[in-house]
């Protein structure tokens, strides 16, 4: 289980980073990328604990019947991760994901085998259906990193969508709510892994950049590496400009409160 502050384990990873000389740094050019492969394989680990996924694809189909214009049958995740949302919204819809992650689409693809999965780009994926709902959720699209992606990124989801279809978004963390020193931390143990996460932050223009670190303690050893994630950070007014330039029309922000954590949501429709 996951446990906010587990102090034997904070002290190991003090005692380990100091071993190794290790600093937690905030400095860009001192990171060492893995190509998010500790994220991936680790992704379930570290959420599943912490979001109830079946809570929150409860309400975005009550968002879809809410705001939808026709009745929609099928939906596209974009950033669909290891497919935990699908896994309840295939129940009431036929779906397809995609995400740039192999490790996460391999993981979906067993999870939700009677949904479709393919590794695409979201700024300039093709596929050959259209759909009645396009969904990129948990700040997913702070990964297309500045102004004009996430324009070209919007375009393509109004290309891939049905006359009338309806477009759901969870922003990344707006920039208005950054915490200057804020040091994130997440933790899991179980009788065969031990795992932390740690992570800090700055901003750089719109891009908020994310330092994280992770210790792995698994038969008998500790590993230990870092990423770096890079995301756009906006505020509510950039983001409905955005999708009126992509051509979207009445564009509304939910509350931020929709779940635990939840970021807020953008609603259009085609």
């Amino acid at each position: 289980m996951f446990s906010s502050i587990d102090y034997d384990l904070l002290t190991s990873v003090v005692v380990y980073l100091k071993v190794k000389n290790i600093k937690l740094e905030n400095h860009f050019w001192l990171m060492k990328t893995n190509n998010f492969k500790v994220f991936a394989e680790y992704y379930d680990r570290i959420y599943l604990n912490r979001k109830d996924y079946e809570k929150e694809a409860k309400i975005v189909k009550g968002i879809i019947r809410q705001f939808e214009k026709k009745q929609s049958k099928t939906l596209l995740d974009v950033g669909c991760g290891t497919g935990e949302h699908l896994k309840y919204l295939s129940l009431d819809f036929q779906c397809n994901g995609i995400d740039i992650n192999k490790i996460m689409i391999k993981t979906a693809r067993n999870k939700v085998p009677s949904a479709k999965f393919e590794v695409a780009n979201m700024i300039n994926f093709r596929l050959k259906e259209t759909f009645d709902v396009i969904i990129c959720l948990f700040s997913s699209i702070g990964y297309v990193l500045d102004l004009n992606n996430l324009i070209k990124t919007l375009e393509n989801f109004y290309e891939h969508l049905n006359e009338k279809g309806l477009v759901i978004v969870e922003p990344w963390i707006f920039k208005k709510d950054f915490k200057k020193g804020y040091i994130g931390l997440d933790t899991y143990e179980d009788e065969k892994l031990k795992f932390v996460r740690m992570a800090t932050s700055k901003i750089v223009g719109s891009r908020w950049i994310v330092f994280m670190h992770y210790l792995v303690g698994e038969k008998g050893k500790i590993s230990y590496s870092r990423e770096v994630h890079k995301m756009l950070t906006l505020n509510c007014p950039d983001y409905v400009k955005a999708f009126g330039e992509a051509g979207f029309k009445d564009t509304q922000c939910l509350a931020e409160n929709l779940w635990e954590n939840c970021r807020g949501l953008f609603v259009t429709t085609k």
